[in-house]
C-alpha cells in the first residue's frame, strides 16, 4: 500500500513546500485576520460562545463561526498569538491535496487523481491563496467534495445526498456563492427518480436542518435578519446598470482570469489569451466524454457549475472579487488533468506527457521562489507593534495613541497585536503620545524606525507632561472599546 501511494506522499511534500516554506515571513496578516483573532478573543477570553462571525460584503449577512471555532486550538497552541492559525490553513491544503488525489482517481480512471494533486499542489496561484488564514480558505476542500459527491448522485448513489446535506450546511460558514451550486444536484435526482423513495429526500433534509442548528437560532433569536437581508439582496438581481453583455463579460473576464493564473501565474490578465485555456478545458471535457473516456454527465455537470456562477454575478449588483470564483478552480484543475491523463495512457504521448508535468513542476517552483516578500505582514506588524510598548514602557507612558500615515484601508491589521502587547490605545486626539505609523516609506520626510516596508515616527517627547498623559489615559481603552469593521459582539 506504501508503494501504491508514493505519489501521494510526493505531492504532499511539494505541498508542504508551497504553504510551508516562509510560512512566517510570508503571512500578510491584514485586517481579515485582526477581525479573526478579534472573534477568536472574544470566544476564549470574553467567554462569548458566538452564532456568528465576521459581516459579510453583503449588508445584514454575516459568516457562520465554524472557522474561528477551530482556529482556537491553534491560538491556544502559540499562546493566543495569530502565527498558530497558519498551521490550519496548512493542514487544510494537504487535506485538499489529499481529497483531489482519492477523489479523482475514485471518479476518473487513474492517474487522474495524481495528476490533478500535483497540479494543485504546485500551483503557485492556489498555494498563495491557501496560506491567507480566512473563512474562505476551505472553499477549495468543499467544492472537491461536492464535486465528488454530486458526480456519485448522478451515477445512482443515494448516499451522496447525505455528504450534499452536510456540505450544503457548511456553506454559510465558508462562502455563500456555494449555495449557487443546488440546481446541480437536481438532474441529478431526476435521472434516477425511480430508485428514490420520500424517507432518502427526507432523511437528508432532517441532516442539513440539524447542521443548520447555529444559523437557525440566530435568525429565530434576531428576527430572521441575514434571511430578511438575502431576500433583499436577491430582490436587486437585474438592478445593475449597464448593457447584460457587458455585465456577462466582466465576469467571464474574472474566471477567465482565476483559470488561467492557476497554470499561468505571470499571464497578462488583461489579454484575450485568458480565454484560450478555459475555452480548452471545456473543449476537451466535451471531447472526452464523446468518446467515453468519462460520464457523459460530466460535462453537464461542470457546464451546470460554470454557467450558474457567470449568470448569477452577471445579474447581481455586487461588486465582484476574484474570490468569489474560487468555487470554479477544481473544475478547471480536473479538465487539466483528465486530459493529461489520457495523453499518458498513449503510448505515442507518455513521455509528452512527463515533460509538461515537469516543466509545470520547474515553472511554478520558480516562481514561488522568486516571488517577492510583502514586508508589512505578521513579522513587520508584529515587531512595530513591540517597539511602540517598550518605547513607551521606557518612557513611563501609561498609554499611547497611534495615527497612521498611509491609503485608506491600510491603518488596519494592528489591534489585535496592541492587545497582545497589553497596551492602552487611544484616538491621537485623546492627547496621549502619539506614534505614527508610515506606510510606505516615502510617505514621510524622516522616520525614526524601520520595520521592511513599515515606518515609525516616535512621539515628540517633549510636547507631553507626566500630569497630562496621565489624565488623557484616564478613560476607556479605546482599542478595546471602538468599534471594528465587520466585528459585532
Amino acid at each position: 500500500m506504501l508503494r501504491r501511494h508514493t505519489w501521494l506522499f510526493i505531492v504532499l511534500i511539494l505541498a508542504l513546500i508551497t504553504r510551508g516554506y516562509q510560512l512566517q515571513a510570508r503571512f500578510l496578516y491584514s485586517h481579515d485576520n485582526d477581525l479573526a483573532s478579534w472573534i477568536v478573543k472574544d470566544i476564549v477570553v470574553d467567554r462569548h460562545l458566538r452564532l456568528i462571525g465576521q459581516l459579510t460584503s453583503s449588508p445584514g449577512i454575516f459568516i457562520g463561526p465554524l472557522f474561528y471555532y477551530l482556529l482556537i486550538p491553534f491560538y491556544l497552541a502559540a499562546r493566543m498569538d495569530p502565527v498558530g492559525s497558519l498551521a490550519f490553513s496548512l493542514l487544510v491544503g494537504l487535506a485538499t491535496v489529499t481529497s483531489i488525489y482519492w477523489v479523482l482517481n475514485m471518479l476518473f480512471r487513474r492517474p487522474t487523481g495524481s495528476i490533478a494533486a500535483l497540479l494543485y499542489s504546485v500551483s503557485f496561484a492556489v498555494s498563495q491563496s491557501e496560506r491567507e488564514v480566512v473563512p474562505t480558505t476551505p472553499v477549495f476542500f468543499w467544492s472537491v467534495w461536492f464535486f465528488y459527491a454530486v458526480s456519485r448522485l448522478y451515477s445512482g448513489h443515494k448516499s451522496a445526498l447525505y455528504i450534499l446535506a452536510v456540505l450544503f450546511a457548511l456553506v454559510w460558514h465558508l462562502n455563500l456563492a456555494l449555495i449557487l451550486l443546488v440546481p446541480v444536484i437536481f438532474p441529478g435526482i431526476f435521472i434516477h427518480r425511480r430508485s428514490y423513495r420520500i424517507r432518502d429526500l427526507i432523511l437528508s433534509l432532517v441532516v442539513f436542518v440539524i447542521l443548520s442548528a447555529p444559523l437557525l437560532l440566530f435568525e429565530y433569536r434576531h428576527g430572521f435578519i441575514q434571511s430578511r437581508s438575502l431576500v433583499s439582496s436577491l430582490a436587486t438581481i437585474g438592478t445593475k446598470s449597464g448593457k447584460v453583455t457587458q455585465k456577462f463579460s466582466r465576469v467571464a473576464l474574472y474566471a477567465a482570469r482565476n483559470s488561467t493564473a492557476i497554470f499561468f501565474p505571470r499571464a497578462d490578465g488583461a489579454s484575450l489569451s485568458v480565454y484560450l485555456l478555459p475555452a480548452l478545458c471545456l473543449i476537451v471535457i466535451a471531447l472526452l466524454a464523446l468518446k467515453k473516456v468519462i460520464p457523459s454527465f460530466t460535462p453537464l455537470i461542470i457546464f451546470a457549475w460554470i454557467s450558474l456562477y457567470l449568470l448569477f454575478f452577471a445579474a447581481h449588483p455586487i461588486i465582484l472579487s476574484e474570490y468569489y470564483l474560487n468555487g470554479l478552480n477544481i473544475l478547471w484543475i480536473t479538465s487539466v488533468a483528465l486530459f493529461l491523463s489520457f495523453l499518458s495512457r498513449l503510448p505515442k504521448t507518455r513521455l509528452l506527457t512527463a515533460i509538461i508535468l515537469g516543466l509545470y513542476l520547474g515553472y511554478h517552483l520558480n516562481v514561488f521562489l522568486t516571488s517577492p516578500i510583502n514586508k508589512s505582514g505578521y513579522l513587520e506588524k508584529k515587531a512595530l507593534v513591540q517597539a511602540i510598548a517598550l518605547d513607551s514602557r521606557l518612557h513611563g507612558y501609561p498609554c499611547v495613541a497611534v495615527s497612521y500615515m498611509t491609503n485608506p484601508g491600510y491603518e488596519l491589521g494592528y489591534r489585535y497585536f496592541f492587545y497582545l502587547a497589553g497596551l492602552h490605545v487611544n484616538q491621537p486626539k485623546s492627547g496621549s503620545p502619539v506614534y505614527t505609523v508610515v506606510f510606505p516609506h516615502p510617505r514621510a520626510n524622516r522616520l525614526d524606525n524601520t520595520f521592511g516596508a513599515l515606518g515609525l515616527i516616535m512621539p515628540d517627547y517633549s510636547k507631553y507632561s507626566a500630569s497630562e498623559v496621565k489624565t488623557s489615559c484616564s478613560g476607556d481603552n479605546a482599542n478595546l472599546t471602538d468599534p471594528m469593521f465587520g466585528f459585532t459582539k
